[in-house]
């Protein structure tokens, strides 16, 4: 039992820099053995993507702009402290892989101006890197996009609202900024679909994630205003941001929807819905996503996309992504993906 204890005990704490990790045994029967430095991962990408964001890190984020670094010096370089639902005060930081990954998506949008898949590979994609890169087609280049893999129970939410915050203010406080400060949540069923809408826009007049975390440093909070619209609600006019919050298969095209030939109503993943209120509200909600400028798009448990046949749970953000195209292309001749 102590040795079995002995494995199972951490190597270091949830907001330590990983600095050592355990390998196989040399004898068979023997413990696993401690080696000093993180645990390098397969992912020739992600390996060295994690070696420069450490350099950046280390030398206090430069060539980030103003906004970038006051908010990660906000989050990463104080104490806080946040009121429990029993009233009492504990002390919080952000997990490692929290700050990781937020730092990484700071990295590659602002610093290294690294916005497609064939740029990744081309960069970080070690031994063969750029012949990789030319096989990319221009379908997977056309779109803004990252891939974040943090284990179950360490915090997606947390790292969601970071983003959001960051594209928002840095929309709001940097010239000439492309970044977003619209956004939707598209979560891959009803059950997270109600986990995720206790978290941005609670029952009963609870605390948001922007009220309850320390996202928003004291002295901007006057100018955060993001609204948060779930997804079968009207959206008023707002004068700030709008975060929508919706099912993915909200976004469907209802002809592409499993049915009955002649029923009446849904019951597909979720309460039935009658088809007819249905499909207007997905209409109504497409097109008022498809509607902004500029618009980042946080896909949860993305986990679900890698296997080929996950394809048809990417149509609907294909077609959403397709829609906001055209209309951009039609009004400036210009698109731009986030």
């Amino acid at each position: 039992m102590r040795d079995l204890a002995a494995a199972l005990e951490p190597l270091f704490g949830p907001t330590d820099v990983p600095s050592r990790h355990r390998t196989r045994a040399k004898l068979e029967g023997s413990p696993a053995q401690i080696v000093a430095g993180r645990r390098p991962t397969p992912i020739v990408v992600a390996q060295n993507l994690r070696l420069q964001v450490e350099e950046w890190r280390l030398a206090e984020y430069a060539g980030a702009s103003d906004t970038s670094r006051e908010l990660l010096q906000h989050w990463f370089g104080q104490d806080h402290e946040l009121i429990g639902d029993d009233g009492h005060v504990y002390p919080f930081s952000y997990y490692f892989c929290q700050r990781e990954a937020i730092e990484t998506l700071i990295y590659l949008q602002e610093c290294r101006a690294i916005r497609t898949v064939s740029g990744l590979t081309a960069e970080f994609g070690g031994a063969g890197s750029e012949r990789a890169a030319l096989g990319i087609s221009p379908e997977e280049d056309a779109w803004c996009r990252y891939a974040f893999k943090i284990a179950t129970g360490a915090g997606k939410t947390k790292v969601m609202a970071l983003a959001i915050v960051w594209s928002y203010f840095h929309a709001l406080r940097e010239y000439g900024s492309a970044l977003a400060q619209d956004f939707v949540i598209v979560a891959p069923g009803v059950t997270v679909f109600e986990r995720l809408k206790e978290d941005f826009r609670p029952s009963m007049g609870g605390r948001s994630i922007f009220d309850r975390d320390p996202l928003i440093p004291s002295s901007w909070l006057a100018d955060w205003n993001v609204d948060v619209v779930l997804q079968d609600e009207p959206s008023g006019v707002g004068t700030g941001g709008t975060l929508y919050l919706t099912n993915i298969h909200r976004l469907y095209d209802p002809k592409r929807r499993n049915k009955a030939p002649d029923a009446d109503a849904y019951d597909w993943m979720g309460p039935a819905v009658a088809r007819g209120r249905s499909q207007d509200l997905g209409e109504a909600l497409r097109e008022r996503i498809t509607a902004h400028k500029r618009l980042m798009v946080l896909n949860d448990e993305a986990h679900h996309l890698w296997d080929p046949g996950s394809e048809s749970r990417l149509q609907p953000l294909a077609a959403v992504t397709r829609r906001m195209a055209k209309k951009w292309q039609e009004s400036t001749n210009v698109c731009h993906g986030g």
